[in-house]
């Protein structure tokens, strides 16, 4: 009867423990789902949009090179599935296969070999035929990809941890005290009624749960990226307000071209050598029915709300907040939740052998539980290891986000996402080092939500209650880390309201926009007719 009681004892305590562990677990695992979902919609929508636009203005032009940017964005897609794509290359091959085909297609009466092309693209960088579009536009995308992987990545490494730890079994001691604590008043003939007493409970805990209370200085670490991450993609980071538009900046650098044609083109034959005439094929006619361009999708784009990844963010954020010390709260928990008597009774509950006070001291929080009363343990097992080596790799891996910088995913490639993080990098954020100087306190306590209150004779660290964060503006940010000079701050500043969907964006005018995009045009097709007499 002993033995059963005890295996009774022990497999209710293991389930409270789980369930306990599976809330939460399930709390993480669906909000990365749930943002997971989002962004391949949003990736999906803007390659939408992408297309019919690039269709309606460019007519078949576009359609017989839109691989060029089916691949950018497959890109970009496989960048976040699987973190194996080089950003930087990824952006320079685009903008570099861009420029070869709009210099082929606005010198169409000239043959171009394989060798002349690559002489071509050899001046790119010289050239600069989109502006200063492919050098912003990819700082941004570098940015808002890797800080978007990395807040995914998170939930997913997190909730992994909740998960294995789950299989955790409680020890043969453990399994005793739980016995002792639960099974053994009514053994004696004392009502069920009688519960074991405040401190008592907390001791049991402490020593059952000390291998999760190991991961808990980890964990809040953690907690403190994910919400620092979480600021930036509130801010000159969101990946929606980057995507959507993206299709509007893009044209603008082919917009910059087409205006710098003609240098361009006299400047490359000049590096490379004029090329040879060809016969020109007859025009197709549909490449001249262009339908009207309506210019004011700029307008229509900005008005459209960006606050769906805003409203996803906090909500994400937030429920990571109220995680903060969940491994330390952990014992607190279990025996708030009808395992011992409130804390203003200390006399009339079990003690371990009688109805009486407790009179042992309360072991102290952490994994260190050697001079428990109840429930002693030392060591850290495998398993806990493997999860704090995951939150550390994670960790280090947001701090790298935070500031900007790469992220290396080599040894995360199964799309399992399991967290067996390398780690890389693990430096400090540091608010200033890529030029976005807004004052983040993260050294500040959180707030901490809906845990429960410990028993009053082992009260927790207090919890300070702090204002959120304020949202910073991307127009008000000068993006030093660009490279670019103090003097260069105005456009900058002009560039970031324009690629952060700010809605002072101006309209192109009308008369701009026929010169851009048909008088070139226009002027090949009359081109190819004279050659064709000649």
């Amino acid at each position: 009867m002993e033995l059963r009681l005890q295996a009774r004892a022990r497999d209710k305590h293991e389930k409270i423990i789980k369930d306990t562990l599976q809330r939460l677990h399930q709390v993480l695992f669906s909000r990365g789902i749930k943002f997971h979902n989002f962004f391949k919609e949003l990736l999906l929508d803007s390659k939408k949009g992408f297309h019919e636009m690039f269709k309606k203005t460019y007519g078949i032009l576009y359609e017989q090179n839109s691989y060029v940017f089916t691949d950018f964005f497959k890109e970009l897609e496989s960048y976040y599935l699987k973190g194996t794509v080089d950003l930087d290359d990824a952006m320079d091959n685009f903008f570099n296969t861009l420029y070869q085909k709009m210099f082929t297609v606005l010198n169409s009466q000239y043959n171009f070999d394989n060798k002349y092309l690559e002489c071509v693209s050899d001046h790119m960088k010289e050239m600069r035929p989109f502006g200063d579009v492919p050098q912003k536009l990819s700082v941004q995308v570098k940015r808002s990809f890797v800080a978007t992987r990395a807040f995914s990545q998170a939930l997913t490494i997190a909730a992994n941890v909740l998960k294995n730890m789950q299989t955790l079994k409680p020890s043969i001691e453990c399994a005793a005290a739980v016995t002792r604590m639960t099974v053994c008043p009514s053994c004696s003939g004392i009502p069920g009624t009688v519960l074991a007493c405040g401190d008592m409970c907390t001791n049991v805990m402490k020593g059952c749960l000390a291998h999760h209370a190991a991961l808990d200085a980890e964990w809040n670490q953690f907690v403190e990226a994910v919400d620092k991450v979480a600021d930036r993609l509130l801010g000159p980071f969101n990946i929606e307000v980057l995507v959507r538009p993206i299709n509007l900046k893009i044209s603008e650098a082919i917009m910059n071209f087409q205006e710098s044609s003609q240098d361009v083109s006299q400047r490359v034959f000049t590096g490379c050598g004029r090329p040879v005439l060809g016969r020109r094929r007859r025009r197709d006619n549909r490449e001249l029915e262009l339908e009207s361009l309506n210019f004011d999708q700029e307008t229509t784009t900005d008005d459209r709300s960006f606050s769906h990844v805003d409203k996803l963010v906090k909500e994400i954020r937030q429920r990571v907040r109220d995680s903060r010390q969940f491994w330390i709260y952990l014992p607190y928990r279990m025996c708030n939740e009808g395992l011992a008597v409130p804390p203003s009774n200390t006399k009339e509950c079990w003690n371990g052998t009688h109805v009486d006070k407790y009179v042992y001291p309360v072991s102290s929080d952490g994994e260190s539980q050697m001079m428990n009363p109840e429930v002693r343990s030392i060591g850290t097992k495998t398993i806990v290891k493997d999860q704090i080596f995951a939150l550390s790799g994670i960790t280090n891996r947001l701090k790298l986000a935070y500031n900007g910088q790469d992220v290396d995913w080599l040894d995360n490639e199964d799309e399992e996402w399991n967290g067996s993080g390398s780690g890389s990098g693990g430096g400090a954020f540091t608010d200033d080092e890529d030029g976005y100087g807004e004052g983040s306190g993260y050294d500040k306590p959180r707030v901490v939500e809906s845990e429960p209150e410990p028993p009053q004779k082992q009260p927790l660290p207090p919890v300070v209650h702090e204002p959120e964060s304020p949202k910073v503006d991307i127009a008000e940010d000068p993006q030093k880390g660009t490279g670019t000079s103090n003097a260069d701050a105005g456009n900058n500043q002009t560039t970031a309201v324009d690629s952060g969907g700010s809605a002072s964006r101006q309209k192109m005018s009308l008369s701009r926009a026929l010169t851009t995009y048909l008088v070139p045009i226009v002027v090949m097709w009359f081109g190819g007719v004279f050659n064709e007499i000649l």
